[in-house]
């Protein structure tokens, strides 16, 4: 072999060896900067309170861009609203103390109003002990319920389809005509047949309740012996407009016959006196 040779066979081994090295040193460095993004991600969640992880997907859930995939996003909504707290959301001691709720002059419920855009309203609801939030609709809406202190007993119902089996379509465009019957004000009392889809007690170490335009879309809830607390998510929000028909409005019923364990008929009716609601602020931490 020349010289000319070996010097050549030598520049292409040092260059292979160079070159390797070179992308060995790449990758190994696009690792390390990928370690750090997601180490980075991982410590952004994990420092991120879980109510404002739950704001964050919420908007994102109900932003009317992904219908498709809403299912899905809901569910995975209901996963962390599942591990909210009372103190997640800085809810006030002496509204889950029973001395606060003996006051003559105190509304059997408190409001708290966390957040509210055009599509979402997040919100608090405390019972004073015993009180029965009364049976009402969310007409077209979704909604998502969390006990975060206390105990509730939760009763909720679907409409049920007596006369012919209906689809989920048929069903969500017949509440969307009841939708706008009532926003146009019509003053005949609504009466229909509807099957309770749950009647159980949830606490604060219960899951997430959830409700659709079709599925436990008409419920009440009482609180037990004990002040009870419950976030809840709906989207859209009351007295938010339906395109073509008027604002959503929400209505009111009562059980006026009991056709079996689990179908009732129910009778629209007006709000009872006894269910009105002072305010507090939200105390919790800052939504961004």
């Amino acid at each position: 072999m020349t010289f000319v040779d070996s010097f050549a066979l030598l520049s292409c081994r040092l260059f292979s060896t160079f070159r390797s090295r070179t992308k060995f040193l790449c990758i190994n460095i696009g690792k390390f900067h990928m370690d750090l993004q997601n180490e980075a991600k991982t410590m952004d969640m994990v420092s991120v309170p879980p109510i404002v992880a739950t704001y964050r997907l919420a908007l994102q859930t109900f932003d009317g861009k992904a219908t498709a995939d809403l299912p899905a996003n809901i569910n995975k909504l209901k996963k962390i609203m599942d591990t909210l707290r009372s103190e997640d959301l800085g809810l006030e001691r002496r509204l889950c103390d029973p001395a606060t709720w003996k006051n003559p002059n105190k509304a059997p419920c408190t409001y708290i109003q966390v957040f509210q855009n055009s599509g979402v309203n997040m919100s608090i609801f405390v019972l004073k002990p015993g009180f029965k939030m009364p049976l009402h609709d969310h007409p077209h809406m979704h909604g998502l319920l969390k006990v975060i202190y206390g105990a509730v007993n939760i009763r909720s119902f679907s409409e049920h389809p007596v006369t012919e089996k209906m689809s989920a379509i048929d069903i969500a465009i017949s509440a969307k005509h009841e939708a706008a019957r009532l926003a146009h004000g019509t003053h005949v009392k609504r009466k229909f047949f509807a099957e309770v889809s749950q009647d159980r007690v949830c606490k604060e170490s219960s899951e997430t309740c959830v409700l659709t335009p079709t599925v436990s879309n008409y419920h009440e809830i009482q609180a037990l012996e004990m002040p009870a607390a419950f976030f809840d998510v709906l989207s859209p929000p009351y007295d938010t407009l339906i395109e073509d028909i008027g604002p959503r409005r929400c209505s009111y019923y009562k059980v006026i016959n009991k056709l079996s364990s689990n179908l009732v008929e129910l009778q629209e009716t007006v709000a009872p006196d006894c269910f009105f609601c002072d305010q507090s602020p939200y105390l919790g931490p800052k939504l961004a």
